[in-house]
């Protein structure tokens, strides 16, 4: 299993899986970490960061 991780200071919000619609340019990007990962979520703090982070298997 890989891990991985990224940090903002935005802790206000919390990331969400989105379903644009096909004309827009934005908001695909937790659709293709939860199409890849094993598990992937969000760890508060500390304040005012959090770190969102995927877990990916690893083929032998």
């Amino acid at each position: 299993m890989i891990r991985i991780e990224v940090t903002d200071a935005r802790g206000e919000r919390v990331p969400e899986v989105r379903h644009p619609g096909d004309e827009e340019e934005t908001g695909r990007g937790l659709q293709l970490v939860e199409a890849l990962a094993a598990r992937w979520g969000v760890t508060p703090g500390p304040a005012p960061r959090k770190t969102t982070w995927a877990e990916l298997p690893v083929p032998r």
